[in-house]
C-alpha cells in the first residue's frame, strides 16, 4: 500500500496547487463563502471530503466516485452531479485517467485557488471604499484635489516579477520569465523545478540552469505558437524538467564511467 501511494505521489506531485494544508483549507473556506448561493449541500460535502484526502499532495486527490459515495452515504449519481457543479464553478479541475486495460478510469481532482480565480474576474483599478470587497485591504491615496481615494491592494497573482525575493528563484530564471508571467506563476514554476530536483536527487540545480532556461523559452514558444497544445502548464513543465534532470544524470554516469575506465 505504501509503495502504491509513493507511485501516485511521483505521478501527481506536479499537479500540486497549494504550498501547504493551511492554504488548502483557506481555499475551501473561501469557495464555500463565494459560491454559497450556487452550492447545494452535496457539492459542499464532496468538496470538504476531497480536501481531507488532498493532504499528501496539497490540493490533489484521486478518489473514485464509488469511494466518495460510500464516504458521504450518497449515490454515485449524486456524487457525479456534485463534482460537475464544482468543476463548472472552477472550484476544482478534473483530469481523467485511463485504465491499463483501456477505458476511462477515475478523475484526478485538483482544488483550485479560488481567491486567485475571483481576483481575475474583478476590475483592476481604482475602487471607492464602498466597492471594496469584504476582507480586501485598501490603500489610501490623495488626488491632486486632496480628495481621498481607495485602491485595492494587489493580490499575489497580480504582482510582477520584481516582487520575487532572491531566495525564491535564481535571478537568471526570473530575468527570462518576467516578460511573460507574473510573480506567482514564475515562483510556482521554479517550485516544480525544486520538487523535480528532490525526486531526481539532483543536489545542485544550478548546474543545469542553462538547460532549464532553454526549456522555458521552448515552452513559451509552444504556448504562443499553439496555445491548445499545453493543457496544463505546470504538468507539462514538471515533466519537461524531470526529463532534463534524467538526461543530466545519464551524462554524468557515462562521464564517470569513462573516467574510471581511463584511470583503471
Amino acid at each position: 500500500m505504501q509503495s502504491e501511494q509513493l507511485r501516485y505521489y511521483d505521478d501527481y506531485i506536479h499537479y500540486q496547487s497549494f504550498d501547504d494544508i493551511e492554504q488548502l483549507n483557506e481555499a475551501v473556506r473561501l469557495s464555500c463563502y463565494y459560491y454559497a448561493d450556487q452550492l447545494g449541500k452535496s457539492p459542499v460535502v464532496v468538496l470538504k471530503l476531497l480536501s481531507r484526502f488532498s493532504c499528501v499532495i496539497p490540493g490533489v486527490s484521486w478518489m473514485k466516485v464509488s469511494t466518495i459515495a460510500k464516504h458521504i452515504d450518497k449515490s454515485e449519481k449524486t456524487v457525479r452531479r456534485a463534482l460537475k457543479t464544482l468543476d463548472d464553478l472552477g472550484i476544482i479541475k478534473r483530469i481523467p485517467t485511463v485504465r491499463k486495460q483501456g477505458g476511462r478510469g477515475y478523475d484526478i481532482c485538483i482544488i483550485q485557488d479560488v481567491q486567485s480565480l475571483m481576483s481575475s474576474r474583478t476590475n483592476r483599478g481604482s475602487l471607492t471604499e464602498s466597492k471594496v470587497e469584504k476582507g480586501e485591504k485598501q490603500i489610501e491615496t490623495l488626488t491632486s484635489n486632496n480628495q481621498r481615494t481607495y485602491v485595492r491592494e494587489p493580490k499575489l497573482n497580480e504582482l510582477d516579477a520584481s516582487f520575487i525575493p532572491n531566495s525564491y528563484c535564481p535571478e537568471e530564471f526570473v530575468t527570462v520569465a518576467k516578460p511573460f508571467m507574473n510573480a506567482k506563476t514564475i515562483s510556482d514554476l521554479w517550485k516544480r523545478v525544486e520538487i523535480a530536483s528532490h525526486n531526481c536527487k539532483i543536489t545542485d540545480v544550478n548546474v543545469i540552469i542553462p538547460q532549464i532556461i532553454k526549456q522555458f523559452k521552448g515552452t513559451v514558444f509552444i504556448m504562443k505558437n499553439n496555445p491548445n497544445k499545453i493543457k496544463c502548464l505546470y504538468a507539462y513543465w514538471y515533466v519537461s524538467i524531470v526529463q532534463i534532470m534524467l538526461q543530466y544524470q545519464r551524462e554524468q554516469y557515462f562521464q564517470n564511467k569513462q573516467y574510471n575506465w581511463l584511470t583503471a
